[in-house]
């Protein structure tokens, strides 16, 4: 996995179509390409209740290869979490 050197947001996956996936960032729709291997890995996330995905500060593409441990990823998690624990701790215990 590469390491992130641009700013990244966070999106809630809203809808999915065999090209394209549509999240909500700060209550606005955004339709984003998505590859074959990507559709395939949002199919089966999908069936989550909510789903945050990581894109691009442009909001045109889906980083979906950041580091685990990236600071910047927990960072924005923490902000969407209504928890006193981190984002990072609640994965980890499988929250």
């Amino acid at each position: 996995m590469r390491p992130l050197d641009r700013p990244f947001t966070m999106g809630q996956l809203l809808t999915l179509q065999s090209d394209t996936v549509t999240v909500l960032i700060y209550g606005k729709r955004y339709d984003i390409p998505v590859s074959v291997s990507e559709h395939q890995l949002l199919t089966t996330i999908a069936q989550d209740e909510i789903v945050l995905l990581p894109i691009n500060f442009e909001r045109t593409r889906l980083l979906l290869d950041i580091p685990e441990l990236s600071p910047q990823l927990e960072r924005e998690l923490n902000e969407f979490a209504d928890s006193d624990e981190s984002v990072t701790a609640l994965l980890k215990e499988g929250v």
